[in-house]
């Protein structure tokens, strides 16, 4: 009969568990769905971002970077050297001034991005046989300026010494191939080993991952700072029975976010990409939203363990703005993870982005499968279950806390009102 009694006193309570929660889950729901702030911050933000990303880079590679060519020789050679400058689609000759100063005042207009400079003895050196230079002033504002204005200018130069030395061999008496075969023993074969795209077929992904996880940690502490705000001691739970035990708390929370962004994921990890036409080499969206769920949990709980700290919901801001640049750059997006110091490359291991966004480019650029990234798949699933246990006990200090506020001023509430009835009592008998 004990066994009986306890077993269903067990049923009880674990009804009562699951009803808590759900209550929590509805009202976490109808929190966000009613607050201004998150709603930006969750919805209209994931919705926007990633399309002015996506718009901004939509061109992939930079072309036609515009020029200035200042011809000193006037001859066959270097009317040639420009003519092949421009039939690169690198770069464009816009412009032909007629000396540097002309040059200079074009490049700090803005009006060109480099200046290649063609001095007078350009074609008597190639005629003597001599070593000819070319002067090239690229714009480092941007390195997209240098590398436009260095590549084409290496090739056309590449290009041209072969076609004069060609020509000075078969001038010797060689014949066109024993000529081309002089100058070009190999012939180098380039195989792009994957369809990587151009520019925002790099950055986006990555720049989807980073924004998912930063709206995630930047919601939560809101509603956080928004519940402490509220709460009579600063509390980040409503006082309400339902709000009772550390584990439903936390399971209704997660799991009220969780399924806000599944359907955020599956628009910014899979529909705009398409849109935009970036590589998508992956087996199926199915595998995509296998591996991102550890990363949505991951994410979720870093910033429920976060929000402890937040007492007001302008202090989450600041707080997770200024994280969003070390994250970023962390990532691998501005420099290779490879060449980062060892320390950093350890501090990044504690955001779900990192593995995050190095999984998501494998499978979508590499055509990667859960089990070729199953490294970075296990490691979200750590994080996650790392994160869970520094959700609980920040919960379980926080509400500690405010719980051993409440009771401390019941205390002394229940001691004034004696006092109080003591002197109204002393009163009346004098």
């Amino acid at each position: 009969m004990r066994i009986n009694k306890k077993i269903q006193r067990n049923l009880v309570e674990n009804r009562k568990a699951w009803i808590d929660m759900f209550y929590i889950l509805r009202k976490e729901l109808v929190g966000i769905f009613t607050d201004k702030g998150t709603i930006i911050i969750f919805f209209i933000a994931t919705l926007i971002y990633p399309l002015v990303c996506g718009f901004i880079y939509n061109k992939e590679a930079l072309i036609d970077s515009p020029i200035a060519v200042v011809d000193n020789n006037h001859s066959s050679l270097s009317r040639q050297y420009i003519r092949m400058l421009d039939a690169t689609p690198e770069i464009h000759v816009a412009y032909q001034p007629m000396n540097m100063e002309e040059a200079k005042t074009l490049q700090k207009r803005g009006k060109v991005h480099g200046i290649v400079n063609i001095p007078k003895e350009f074609s008597s050196k190639i005629n003597k046989g001599e070593q000819a230079t070319v002067n090239i002033f690229a714009d480092v504002t941007s390195f997209f300026w240098y590398r436009n204005l260095a590549t084409a200018s290496a090739y056309v130069s590449k290009t041209m010494g072969y076609g004069i030395e060609a020509k000075n061999l078969i001038a010797r008496g060689a014949t066109y191939n024993e000529a081309m075969s002089s100058i070009r023993p190999f012939i180098p074969q380039e195989h792009t080993l994957f369809q990587i795209g151009g520019y925002p077929s790099f950055m986006l992904p990555i720049i989807c991952i980073i924004l998912l996880q930063q709206t995630i940690l930047l919601g939560i502490g809101v509603l956080a700072g928004k519940n402490s705000e509220k709460g009579r001691f600063k509390n980040i739970t409503p006082n309400n029975i339902h709000y009772k035990g550390i584990f439903r708390i936390i399971f209704g929370r997660l799991l009220a976010v969780f399924l806000i962004y599944i359907p955020i994921s599956i628009y910014v990890l899979i529909l705009v990409p398409r849109f935009f036409n970036i590589p998508q080499l992956y087996i199926s969206p199915i595998e995509v939203l296998t591996f991102i769920i550890p990363f949505l949990l991951a994410s979720i709980l870093l910033g429920m363990t976060c929000s402890v700290f937040f007492h007001h919901r302008e202090n989450a801001i600041p707080f997770f703005i200024f994280m969003s640049i070390p994250i970023m750059l962390m990532s691998g997006l501005s420099w290779p993870r490879e060449a980062m110091p060892e320390f950093w490359l350890r501090v990044s291991y504690m955001f779900p982005s990192t593995f995050g966004a190095n999984g998501f480019v494998r499978m979508g650029t590499m055509g990667a499968s859960l089990i070729e990234i199953s490294k970075e798949h296990l490691n979200l699933w750590i994080l996650t279950g790392v994160y869970w246990v520094t959700t609980f006990f920040a919960y379980r200090w926080r509400l500690t806390k405010s719980w051993n506020q409440a009771q401390r001023q019941e205390r002394k509430s229940r001691i004034h009102q004696s006092r109080l009835n003591r002197f109204k009592r002393n009163k009346t008998i004098i």
